[in-house]
């Protein structure tokens, strides 16, 4: 009588799904050692260490893959950083080139007014120089003209310039001092006139002097304060170049050490495959030598397995113990992150190991690129219920489509086709429409 249980709600039945995969675990194991005792004694705990191994090694390839995945994730998105960087750098190192020649021209326009400032001033100094020695020659030549004329007119007596004419002998005298008296005036008139004309000019040379100069002065003020902003706005660009090219090797050096972490995942994930496929083989070793002392010949890809598939009315997809590696129920899809409903049971299994029919029936290839190379298997009516059952991620299906099969019959071999992060088995079990936990059913 085929027994179903209501499929366990993923919030309130995840402790009793684990209680009863052990108790299901444990029965199945007994089961298969009652019909087929193929493994005895150490030999028994032998493979059981092996399949251990076998299932611990798939589980480290299947976290390796997922960090490895987060790694090559975050070294894509390094190296644009690090484009970006490389980028930025560039247009940073063009900034401050131009920085550095408009400082450069600055420099020059700043010593061009400095050389300016420094002519005008020094032809401003030689312009007072020049007053001043036109200023003591006017007041000498004016003294000298003043004595000349108090002279002509006072005479060696000491009498004034009026005296000097009255006191003439004859009418001749009179007019040849008057003449003097009058020439003399004249000279006194023309130097004072002469002195003036030339103060006069020596301060309006100045005044233009003082004007270039205070004006080549704004000059250079002007250039001194262009130059300071441009020092100021190199500075800035070397600053900015500086903190650019920091920034570029932060990048290269997280690059570097992703790469250097990818290689060891990429090293340990090598080495767990290795594990998996020494402890395959020693499964191997060990099941050919039991079969061997049992008798056992093997069988082809038609050939039933039922023996060691368990008792109940459906049998079990792989032979020996079912080792749980994902329950049935809602779970965290370990591909998309999301938490979605897990529809059948994941079982550990290696690459190459063969998948039977769990109940006769006729086979449809179910192929697509969630389930991988996969089959269903209609069983038909089984005690009153509508069976249905669903293999995912064969590396290989053994039965064309359309097909019918027997109980044990082999119908394709473990992979992980599809959306799989490493071979296993993914087995469900569809009972009128509804997917159970094949877990619950007897002899699992």
């Amino acid at each position: 009588m085929l027994s179903v249980r209501s499929p366990l709600h993923p919030r309130t039945g995840s402790r009793r799904l684990r209680r009863r995969a052990r108790r299901a675990l444990v029965g199945a194991v007994t089961l298969v050692l009652a019909a087929a005792p193929l493994c005895a004694g150490a030999q028994a705990d032998e493979r059981q260490d092996a399949v251990d191994d076998q299932a611990a090694a798939q589980r480290k390839q299947a976290e390796l893959a997922a960090s490895l995945e987060g790694v090559s994730a975050e070294l894509g998105q390094a190296y644009i950083e690090l484009q970006n960087a490389e980028a930025s750098l560039a247009t940073a190192q063009s900034e401050l080139d131009d920085a550095e020649t408009v400082l450069a021209q600055k420099d020059r326009e700043q010593q061009t007014a400095a050389n300016r400032l420094a002519v005008a001033e020094s032809e401003l100094a030689a312009l007072q120089e020049e007053s001043e020695q036109t200023q003591t020659t006017v007041d000498e030549n004016t003294s000298s003209v003043a004595d000349l004329v108090v002279a002509t007119y006072q005479g060696d007596s000491a009498v004034t310039s009026w005296t000097y004419v009255l006191s003439s002998d004859s009418v001749e005298q009179l007019t040849d001092r008057a003449s003097t008296m009058e020439i003399a005036t004249g000279v006194q008139e023309s130097v004072l006139s002469a002195a003036e004309e030339e103060r006069a000019q020596a301060a309006n040379r100045e005044a233009r002097q003082d004007a270039t100069t205070e004006r080549v002065g704004t000059l250079k003020a002007e250039a001194d304060a262009a130059k300071e902003a441009a020092q100021t706005a190199r500075d800035a660009a070397q600053t900015k170049r500086d903190e650019v090219a920091t920034l570029k090797s932060e990048k290269e050096t997280a690059a570097a050490n992703l790469e250097k972490q990818k290689s060891g995942l990429e090293a340990q994930q090598a080495q767990a495959a290795a594990d998996e496929e020494a402890a395959a083989a020693k499964i191997a070793e060990l099941d050919a030598a039991n079969q061997a002392a049992a008798g056992y010949t093997g069988s082809s890809s038609g050939a039933s397995a039922s023996s060691s598939l368990g008792s109940g009315a459906i049998g079990h997809p792989i032979a020996g113990p079912l080792i749980v590696a994902s329950p049935f129920g809602y779970r965290i899809h370990p591909i998309t992150g999301q938490s979605r409903l897990h529809a059948g049971v994941d079982l550990v299994a290696s690459s190459g190991t063969p998948q039977y029919a769990g109940v006769a029936g006729t086979v449809t290839h179910n192929i697509n690129s969630s389930c991988g190379n996969g089959v269903f298997i209609n069983g038909g009516v089984i005690n009153g219920q509508s069976v249905v059952l669903a293999y995912c991620h064969l590396s290989a299906i053994s039965v064309p489509n359309g097909a019918t099969v027997t109980r044990g019959q082999t119908i394709g071999l473990t992979g992980m086709t599809g959306g799989a992060t490493g071979p296993h088995v993914h087995f469900e079990v569809i009972i009128n429409g509804t997917e159970i936990d094949p877990m619950t059913l007897p002899g699992f």
